[in-house]
């Protein structure tokens, strides 16, 4: 692994869910390294093992926006989420992954998250947006019920602001009926377009919901180069793998 490291400090810990937390990040001295929504970083928090987390922010603004889900496996996500604070010191190299923002793409944007894998699209419909993008820009978030959704009330609020963005809340297993869409966030999409041709497709997510949205989108006629996805795994899903990158989101 490459990539810039800095020393940085804990600017703010935020609950946005009972189980997510969004933690902002600023450098102790001098700038941030450089990264392109979308992108992740490693994180190291006091002696524990590196930690690969999305960076749900676009790049400027002089900090690092995380969103931290708590796993139940007694990791680094569990400790950010319970003990984590404000001025606490964070180590972080970055940037890296190559499903990041494609900024000369003229057609429209699909963007579509399960869980934490809303950061890095956060990341990139922002970038998208500030950008000036004229094309239409579509988000589609999925949780499995009412008790993991985070940050609607924002993307509500950007559709105000940009006529072109569209924002949809999908839940799989609901437990009350809010008027939101129910069923799988892929079902929802391809019930939603005939054809995805022309469009660039951004996911992260779930693996289970990553690999059904991939095969969803070569069924509406998107070929391959315009899908970028990350495949987010929990820290006993990568034990159980033996596999060194974790959970990105």
């Amino acid at each position: 692994m490459t990539g810039d490291v800095v020393a940085c400090r804990v600017k703010a810990v935020d609950m946005a869910s009972p189980d997510v937390r969004i933690v902002r990040l600023e450098a102790e001295h001098g700038p941030l390294f450089d990264w392109r929504a979308g992108q992740y970083a490693s994180f190291r928090i006091c002696e524990m093992e590196p930690r690969d987390y999305s960076i749900a922010n676009a790049p400027g603004g002089g900090e690092l926006e995380l969103h931290i889900r708590r796993s139940g496996a007694g990791g680094v996500s569990d400790f950010i989420c319970n003990d984590l604070k404000a001025g606490d010191p964070v180590d972080v190299q970055g940037a890296f992954g190559g499903a990041y923002f494609r900024t000369r793409h003229e057609g429209p944007l699909l963007a579509i998250a399960g869980g934490t894998g809303l950061a890095p699209m956060k990341a990139i419909v922002e970038a998208a947006l500030a950008s000036g993008l004229k094309q239409d820009v579509h988000l589609y978030f999925g949780v499995k019920d009412e008790s993991e959704i985070y940050l609607e009330r924002h993307f509500i609020e950007l559709t105000h602001r940009h006529p072109n963005f569209r924002f949809v809340t999908v839940i799989s297993d609901p437990k009350e009926n809010s008027g939101r869409r129910s069923g799988f966030v892929s079902d929802a999409v391809a019930a939603d377009f005939q054809l995805l041709y022309g469009f660039q497709c951004y996911i992260a997510g779930p693996p289970a919901m990553v690999e059904a949205s991939v095969h969803m989108l070569g069924l509406k006629s998107v070929p391959r180069h315009d899908i970028f996805a990350d495949a987010f795994y929990t820290e006993a899903q990568m034990q159980a793998k033996g596999e060194p990158r974790p959970d990105w989101g």
